[in-house]
């Protein structure tokens, strides 16, 4: 929900909260004016030749956004990609997804 203008915002850090690691999406759906993303991680099980190793994907988050929340995430995520284009993290070619240079 957009605030008041002129409204004083005083964000507060709240240390006891979890930090959730995320190395893959999952599912992404728009319902209503709500955004939702599952985010995951990989657990790799244990390897035994000469198997191919096991990789199981599994939800790390479940995050719904307002619509307000995700346009400021996509701005913030904009702001980062090109930061990180610049360190030479990534690639960027008009019309193609973002892929990283590594």
């Amino acid at each position: 929900m957009p605030l008041p203008a002129h409204t004083n915002v005083r964000e507060v850090d709240r240390p006891d909260v979890a930090e959730c690691f995320v190395d893959t999406m999952g599912l992404g759906t728009l319902h209503g004016a709500t955004l939702r993303l599952t985010l995951c991680t990989y657990r790799f099980e244990e390897p035994h030749p000469p198997n191919p190793q096991g990789v199981t994907k599994v939800p790390s988050c479940r995050l719904v956004l307002t619509a307000e929340a995700a346009i400021e995430l996509f701005n913030m995520l904009n702001s980062m990609m090109g930061v990180m284009q610049q360190a030479g993290l990534i690639k960027v070619e008009p019309g193609k997804p973002p892929t990283t240079s590594h």
